[in-house]
């Protein structure tokens, strides 16, 4: 980019992860306010609502399984079993 003599703006929001310690050359960042993702992003939340409902009835019906078969720690699952949950919803 710098080499091509190209500018860009980058957009974030305000999320923790994204502020950086070093300033970018030909890369200017501007974060949005706070609490104001949701209304420049809009999709962004609906998918994030619906991957939560998805994971927590899979959690719920993995935990009911569990039970019926007698298991004691129907709430415990490994990071490996999270995911893949997670990947299904």
């Amino acid at each position: 980019m710098r080499s091509r003599n190209q500018n860009i703006c980058l957009l974030l929001d305000n999320f923790s992860g994204h502020y950086v310690d070093y300033q970018p050359q030909n890369i200017r960042i501007v974060f949005f306010e706070p609490n104001l993702t949701s209304h420049v992003q809009p999709c962004d939340v609906g998918i994030i609502w619906t991957t939560k409902a998805l994971y927590r009835k899979a959690f719920c019906l993995r935990a009911v399984q569990l039970d019926k078969l007698g298991e004691r720690e129907i709430y415990k699952a490994d990071l490996l079993e999270s995911m893949r949950m997670i990947k299904e919803a």
